[in-house]
């Protein structure tokens, strides 16, 4: 390969709406770009491609995708030395948004042959790592009810937590970050290592991937008529000031609880409680903008 291995699932995010290859090497041209287009039609290929490409040594290779199909690459490259650059074609896009990468392809194009190679945190939970958090509560369960990627899918997101919320009650979890214990009853605890997940909620306003840390936001017991205002207020990230809103920042953090609680892993189920949770330091490298 002469230039630079682009990923192309063409089944995920908004890659069928581009016109074609043809396309995208005019517009790799006009950034002064060599790229080498691989197709790929489902998980397992674009899988396969990657681990390819980091046993022949290849530095860089850039994926056209949402935030699952970046999920999905982040497995095969984590604690490697290829970096990965990134064609924002997603929804909502919530990796390349904390990485302050452009959303449009002239952009991001010129990114991947301008940019600079920065390394990144990642969560991980059991042998899977992840880019925006995992948790316990209420994303967990639509996630186990309704299906992978229901937390990204906007109407599929708002019907699964509407139904949810309305019969949800707080439960009580033991949470041990770094060897302290914290008995909680949540309605929600996410541990994340951005500051945005699912459908762009600002869930860790003050997450950074760079800090070797987790950040840890718990929305304990509230009545379910607050329920509309706290939704507010994290959306507006005003919500860290509310009463039954506690966070916390660790590197290792493990949620127990006496009954069996759904765990999920950013859009993916990921098991059931008793869960351990790490962050691993630096380790994915990612192409940036080297202006930011």
């Amino acid at each position: 390969m002469s230039g630079i291995p682009l990923l192309m699932n063409t089944k995920a995010g908004a890659m069928h709406a581009v016109s074609g290859q043809a396309q995208l090497r005019r517009m790799a041209q006009d950034a002064g770009l060599d790229i080498d287009i691989i197709h790929t039609q489902s998980r397992d290929e674009l899988k396969q491609a990657l681990r390819r490409l980091v046993a022949e040594g290849v530095e860089r290779v850039a994926v056209a995708g949402g935030d699952g199909t970046v999920e999905l690459a982040v497995q095969e490259l984590a604690h490697t030395q290829t970096a990965i650059g990134i064609l924002s074609q997603g929804t909502f896009n919530n990796f390349a948004t904390t990485l302050r990468l452009p959303h449009n392809l002239p952009a991001a194009l010129e990114t991947l042959k301008n940019g600079v190679v920065r390394a990144v945190d990642l969560g991980k939970v059991g042998d899977r790592y992840f880019t925006e958090s995992a948790g316990v509560g209420l994303f967990a369960d639509a996630l186990a009810l309704y299906g992978q990627g229901s937390n990204k899918n906007f109407l599929r997101g708002v019907y699964a937590f509407t139904r949810l919320s309305l019969a949800f009650r707080a439960r009580e979890v033991t949470l041990t970050l770094d060897g302290q214990v914290h008995a909680e009853h949540v309605m929600l605890c996410e541990v994340a290592n951005t500051y945005r997940i699912g459908q762009a909620i600002p869930i860790a306003p003050e997450a950074s991937i760079e800090d070797g840390l987790l950040d840890v936001i718990v929305i304990a017991d509230i009545r379910r008529s607050q329920l509309p205002a706290y939704l507010r207020a994290l959306r507006a990230q005003m919500h860290l000031g509310l009463p039954k809103v506690h966070a916390y920042r660790a590197r290792e953090v493990t949620i127990e609880s006496a009954s069996r609680r759904n765990v999920h892993a950013d859009d993916g189920a990921a098991g059931t409680t008793p869960v351990t949770i790490s962050v691993q330091p630096r380790a994915l490298k990612v192409i940036v903008d080297d202006r930011i």
